[in-house]
């Protein structure tokens, strides 16, 4: 599904999906049920000892198999111990903010493991390129907690143009559309912590997760503005008296002591006297569910509204007519999502309920029919083979169909649902051609199958060869 992309390439996740390194909010638990879905949880370390990081870590090797990263929060006095530590126990990812924190560390380490920084601007992200970052987060100011200047969506576009390396999104992104805009203006992958926040996992207060999901779209606000540490918190009796204070002439002094341990009350206590850190999509998120639920949602939205982005020049003259001669309405291939000629593609189609064979097709219980499905894989197949520029200069013409083994369908392929299909070469000599191919809806398998098909053109150019 995402195989092509750099973040999941460099992370070794399946989905470019990155946990926020929530301080007190975030530890082994929820780390790993996020990467357990197939993206990269984190634990947040900040304000925390050295001790806890290392049992949490622990817990991590019993939790899951799965990789996971650590936040090293801004000029943590203990960042140089923690990383050495956490390296010594094989975790290989690292989040962290301020250069003063990930500069030495990347010197130290960079070849290593994956330390990735914050940026909030388009100088940081280009000296974190030039220091040797491999990969970067781009935080806007709708994030929860501490916070950047800017906008991410004026932000991310100048940041993606101004480097090379991959960039992570961060700040309102809740759902897959938040992930699609992400990626139309650049990104490679999204960094979310609010939604993890209202998750089952997450271990604040269900208290604080009541407060997000009563959160209206205004009712996030930003203080810590004079003490030089702004942080996005949902409006409370805290947030509001501090505010106050700030506009009465409170000395810098008297703010700072007012901060202090503010987070953490409201994560393990009182959600009125502690500072409430969210972001504002706080106001789109209107229940609590399972890390996997959320992942799984944000995916599916992602690849449906990819597919709703398409017009149909995109899908038919521009990238489909290139590689299959099949036309409408038995071209059952709506979009490419990932094409590697010679090796593998990924396809999708979406199931309208006014596909032409749903109407004949026990229309009283509309099904795809198997025959069809068949096709369809064939298809995925096919354009690996005829989007090579060999198939172009050597043969061209078409590809048929010679043989089909272990076809299996798991499930009925109904209206309304996506399917993805992943088809891979397993080999291609003398215009033979074999490959497998999967169908699935989500994390629903629908059907796979084992393929052979010929190239007529080659089969013949190969036989006068041997003759």
């Amino acid at each position: 599904m995402f195989h092509g992309n750099q973040i999941v390439n460099l992370l070794g996740i399946d989905y470019p999906i990155i946990q926020g390194g929530m301080a007190w909010s975030s530890n082994s638990t929820l780390a790993c049920a996020v990467s357990d879905a197939g993206g990269l949880g984190i634990i947040g370390c900040g304000g925390r000892d050295i001790d806890w990081v290392s049992d949490e870590i622990d817990k991590s090797r019993l939790i899951s198999s799965r990789n996971i990263g650590l936040n090293v929060a801004l000029n943590d006095l203990n960042a140089l111990e923690i990383v050495k530590l956490a390296i010594s126990k094989g975790i290989k990812v690292f989040t962290m903010g301020g250069a003063n924190t990930y500069l030495p560390l990347l010197k130290l380490y960079g070849d290593e493991v994956v330390i990735i920084p914050l940026v909030g601007s388009v100088m940081e992200a280009k000296l974190a390129e030039r220091s040797g970052a491999r990969a970067i987060i781009c935080e806007g100011q709708e994030s929860g907690g501490s916070i950047g200047r800017l906008s991410l969506f004026t932000l991310l576009p100048q940041v993606v143009d101004a480097v090379k390396i991959p960039v992570i999104a961060a700040g309102g992104v809740g759902d897959g559309r938040g992930m699609r805009a992400a990626f139309e203006l650049g990104a490679q992958g999204v960094q979310m912590g609010t939604r993890f926040l209202a998750s089952k996992e997450c271990s604040v207060s269900e208290e604080y997760k009541n407060r997000i999901l009563k959160a209206r779209d205004t009712d996030s606000i930003v203080i810590y503005n004079l003490i030089n540490f702004p942080a996005r918190v949902i409006k409370n009796k805290y947030a509001i008296d501090y505010l106050s204070r700030e506009r009465n002439g409170a000395s810098i002094q008297e703010l700072q002591e007012l901060s202090k341990g503010r987070l953490r009350l409201a994560v393990e206590s009182d959600v009125d006297s502690g500072a409430l850190m969210a972001g504002e999509v706080s106001g789109m998120i209107r229940e609590v569910k399972s890390v996997r639920e959320i992942v799984e949602s944000v995916v599916s939205e992602f690849l449906s509204q990819s597919i709703k982005l398409a017009s149909k020049k995109e899908l038919f003259d521009l990238n489909l007519r290139d590689y299959l001669r099949h036309e409408p309405p038995f071209l059952l291939i709506d979009k490419i999502l990932i094409l590697k000629p010679g090796i593998e593609s990924v396809t999708s189609l979406r199931l309208h309920r006014d596909k032409w064979f749903f109407n004949y097709h026990y229309p009283d219980y509309p099904v795809m029919p198997g025959s069809l499905l068949i096709e369809a894989m064939s298809q995925a197949l096919t354009m690996i083979i005829t989007s090579m520029d060999e198939f172009k200069l050597k043969w061209d013409g078409i590809l048929l169909l010679s043989n089909i083994n272990s076809v299996f369908f798991r499930k009925e392929a109904l209206p309304g649902l996506n399917l993805v299909f992943t088809a891979k070469v397993d080999s291609f000599k003398r215009g033979i051609v074999k490959g497998s191919i999967s169908c699935k809806s989500e994390d629903d398998l629908i059907c796979s199958s084992e393929m052979t098909l010929v190239i007529p053109s080659a089969v013949k150019q190969f036989s006068n060869v041997m003759n």
